[in-house]
């Protein structure tokens, strides 16, 4: 075990099976044997290569299986797996068709293009993962629309507020991230066929002809010029996976908080369990979130060091790349499976939200005294006689609205003023405007 993510203890919370499979050797070597494949099947058909030998040599690579290992000292040696896969299957191949396996591609083009076959795969089940947390989201912002509950601000009682609002702020960064996913594809999903300096010279005039119906056959884009040492379209997609994880981390924050025994505005149906004290239940998915965000910030930070590559290939970056790229992906991955599990689970106890807007005895409504008695007396002299009302209220123990009763000499409905759910301001209609937006 080297990370989280291939422990027989904790892979199953972190790198579920959908996605690790797709960064497995065997899943890779599938995928680079395909690139091979549908590369000498496009330059037969253009007549780069004789004809009939693209449909051999696609022929033979379906029935040959390899062994990752077999891979490995080619890797040591070269820097990269792809010499050792090309002579390995070369050797397989029947008659001369081994000599037009590879046919004026590189290394890394194999690689690459083989890499986002299968981040293609990915990018439809993170999508449909974030459609679903979407979901859960709203339906809970619909619920909650109208429960009424403490604000905070900076740690601190602030104003009243609505929970529905406050999960409202947690489903409108989703929304544009699933805009932001729709959007980045387009660039991300691009084939990479650009032979050893991307000029193609070993197709001769039909190297961008190539490159379109390689793309095609691979169901990606096809690319103006060989990314090589452009990553900025890799680098984009790792700044998507660690806003999206950070804005589930936001989720996973708030809930601890609101999980605290103190709080206990919030609990959840499977909360973990301590070794030695049975009363406990710990938040641990909650935890997780935060954790997956705090990863996933740090190493699509560490990504932003792949774009300064030397000339037409950085073998230091592609190595960095191989190091940092799979755990960010799985992370992100999990964030959002994870973050499902935990909207799935979590308990809202609506009761003590009410009990600990009532604790504040009135000095939540502060802000609300200060802007009704500006009616009749100017702001400064409001300000000063709330201030007043709330030290009172906080020596007494009695309710500020009260103590402000007693000391203003003002035409108020002070009943009315008690109320937190008279101070929401446009909150329903903020909460409408992001449901809208789903």
């Amino acid at each position: 075990m080297v990370s989280i993510f291939d422990s027989s203890i904790t892979a199953s919370t972190f790198a579920d099976d959908a996605i690790a499979q797709l960064f497995s050797d065997r899943a890779e070597i599938r995928a680079m044997i395909r690139v091979e494949s549908e590369l000498a099947l496009v330059q037969a058909n253009l007549g780069i290569i004789p004809t009939g030998m693209g449909s051999k040599i696609s022929q033979a690579l379906e029935s040959i299986d390899v062994d990752p290992a077999q891979l490995a000292a080619g890797y040591a040696k070269d820097g990269l797996c792809v010499p050792s896969l090309v002579k390995l299957l070369a050797e397989q191949l029947p008659d001369d068709a081994g000599d037009y396996l590879h046919w004026g591609a590189t290394s890394q083009d194999i690689v690459d293009s083989a890499l986002l076959v299968r981040l293609k795969m990915i990018c439809e089940i993170l999508g449909t993962r974030i459609d679903k947390l979407i979901g859960l989201l709203r339906a809970l912002t619909e619920t909650h629309r109208s429960t009424v509950m403490l604000g905070r601000t900076r740690g601190q009682a602030a104003l009243p507020t609505v929970f529905g609002l406050k999960t409202a702020g947690w489903l409108s960064p989703l929304v544009r991230q699933k805009q932001r996913l729709k959007e980045l594809l387009p660039r991300l999903l691009v084939v990479q066929l650009g032979g050893a300096v991307g000029t193609l010279a070993p197709l001769g005039s039909q190297g961008l002809e190539v490159n379109q119906q390689l793309a095609a056959a691979l169901d990606l884009n096809p690319s103006t010029m060989s990314w090589h040492t452009q990553r900025d379209n890799i680098v984009e997609f790792c700044n998507w996976l660690s806003v999206t994880a950070g804005a589930i981390g936001k989720i996973g924050n708030d809930l601890l908080l609101m999980a605290q025994s103190e709080v206990a505005e919030i609990s959840f149906s499977n909360g973990g369990g301590s070794s030695t004290m049975p009363q406990k239940s710990n938040p641990v998915v909650a935890d997780n979130l935060v954790a997956l965000a705090r990863y996933c910030a740090g190493e699509a930070g560490s990504m932003q060091n792949v774009l300064v590559q030397s000339h037409e290939r950085d073998g230091s970056c592609m190595i960095l790349e191989s190091l940092l790229f799979p755990g960010l992906v799985c992370a992100g991955a999990a964030s959002l499976a994870l973050g499902i599990a935990c909207i799935e689970t979590v308990k809202v106890n609506e009761s003590t939200m009410k009990d600990n807007l009532s604790a504040t005895n009135g000095l939540v409504m502060a802000e609300a005294a200060t802007f009704e008695l500006s009616k009749v007396i100017s702001k400064r002299q409001a300000s000063q006689v709330v201030k007043e009302a709330c030290k009172n209220a906080m020596k007494s123990g009695s309710n500020m609205i009260d103590e402000l009763e007693k000391i203003a000499d003002a035409e108020v409905d002070w009943q009315q003023l008690k109320q937190p759910e008279n101070y929401l301001g446009v909150a329903d209609q903020i909460i409408g405007e992001v449901l809208d937006s789903c």
